[in-house]
């Protein structure tokens, strides 16, 4: 799924894209609408729209300015080209970002999508301790030893 989300600054005009799971998109619209509608244009996404690849409008892997969550949520720019994204050589850099984009936008979004979307850790708690699991077969074992 989507959203786009458009800058309302008239210089420059800056146009976003999320893309993730529905579930995901939905509540980051929710998110960003609180955290950046200062920012945003009514324009902007209001539910979340499928992901059509064919479109002539539609994100590039080129435009990803930004991962979250092991790369299930990305953050595209219009206009911005990674000439790195298909680069065979690993000591590419990264290309910059524009100059002329709404920094503002760009920093509300990335800061409400890093909150709304952490990457859930799955490690066990800290107070957590497992028993150890040798001792259950050395009590085993000596109980089973012949006198």
């Amino acid at each position: 799924m989507e959203a786009t989300f458009i800058s309302n600054s008239s210089s420059p005009n800056t146009t976003f894209h999320v893309l993730s799971d529905n579930s995901t998109v939905t509540s980051l619209i929710q998110s960003i609408d609180a955290n950046c509608s200062h920012y945003l244009s009514s324009s902007s996404s209001s539910s979340p729209v499928p992901f059509d690849v064919s479109s002539a409008n539609a994100p590039q892997p080129q435009q990803a300015i930004q991962y979250y969550r092991a790369s299930s949520v990305v953050l595209t720019l219009d206009g911005y080209n990674n000439s790195a994204t298909f680069s065979s050589n690993a000591n590419v850099t990264d290309s910059p970002l524009p100059s002329n984009m709404d920094m503002n936008l760009s920093v509300c979004l990335n800061q409400t999508i890093a909150r709304a979307v952490p990457l859930v850790n799955g490690a066990l708690p800290s107070l957590f301790v497992a028993p150890p699991l040798a001792v259950p077969a050395v009590v085993i074992s000596f109980l089973l030893l012949p006198f």
